[in-house]
């Protein structure tokens, strides 16, 4: 249980971090520093917190992400991560990575992965990874880490391109460090759904991220799914703020969502995400 956990809350808050930041893309100087939180839950219930933080302006973006676990989840496995991004635009306002970093610890696991890129051709430049506190090896060929992008930049170039060109798939190579993956993305319609209690008008992105190298059986163990592939659902709020409000796992063995709980970006505070 505490391995999937662990992967498939990784793989969410990529997808959640990326898709807050993109929201404000088309008017980031005026936009104010987003401030959102999550709950994560698997097999319906809530096992973690997480906090978002970004800013983005004109030249550039960073965001950073903080979970913790929570209830029995927390007793058991007491799991804590960061993510972190930085990257900026191009002339033609493609999103460039420039640096993205992950820490993740539990009572069992410390691990950790550092990645610069070159934002002008997208290959990686340099690459750091511990586990338990040891330097270890990356097992991606360096052949496969030629332009390619950070699983965050990856889903802010998804919404672009669903912006500009909803009926055509849009695929990406994303690295992290530790692994290669090819993420797939569609837009798929249009509805209402309730989120956090609210029933609201909504955007439905389906998307496919599959392994490629660097992953290995226990890599596999901590998300639970077969074929080297995860199928997640995207839910963004369908107005002018594009609010990523929940991101689902499909393929899971236990499904693990995250969703929208508060919003707490102005100057009011924390606000019930149901308000």
């Amino acid at each position: 249980m505490s391995r999937r956990v662990a992967r498939a809350t990784i793989v969410l808050i990529s997808g959640l971090i990326a898709l807050a930041l993109v929201a404000s893309l088309p008017r980031a100087a005026e936009e104010a520093p987003l401030d959102l939180r999550y709950g994560l839950h698997w097999a319906g219930f809530q096992i973690a917190t997480l906090k978002l933080q970004h800013s983005l302006a004109p030249s550039g973006y960073d965001a950073k992400v903080v979970i913790e676990t929570v209830g029995l989840i927390e007793r058991l496995v007491h799991y804590r991560a960061k993510t972190l991004a930085q990257g900026e635009l191009g002339p033609d306002g493609r999103l460039r990575p420039v640096a993205f970093s992950t820490d993740y610890r539990s009572r069992k696991k410390e691990r950790s992965a550092r990645v610069t890129f070159d934002p002008a051709s997208g290959d990686v430049v340099d690459v750091a990874i511990t586990k338990r506190g040891k330097p270890d090896q990356s097992k991606v060929p360096e052949a496969l880490r030629k332009d390619v992008i950070d699983p965050l930049t990856a889903f802010l170039r998804v919404r672009q391109h669903a912006a500009a060109r909803p009926d055509v798939p849009f695929v990406a190579q994303v690295f992290d460090g530790r692994r290669r993956y090819e993420l797939a993305a569609q837009v798929t319609g249009r509805d209402r759904a309730t989120v956090a209690g609210r029933d609201q008008p909504v955007i439905r992105l389906a998307l496919t991220l599959e392994f490629v190298a660097g992953s290995d059986p226990d890599d596999l163990e901590d998300v639970g799914v077969d074929d080297d592939r995860l199928e997640l659902e995207l839910v963004l709020s369908d107005d002018e703020r594009l609010l990523p409000l929940a991101m689902t796992m499909l393929n899971g063995i236990l499904a693990a969502s995250i969703e929208l709980l508060q919003d707490c970006s102005g100057a009011a505070g924390c606000q019930l995400a149901a308000r």
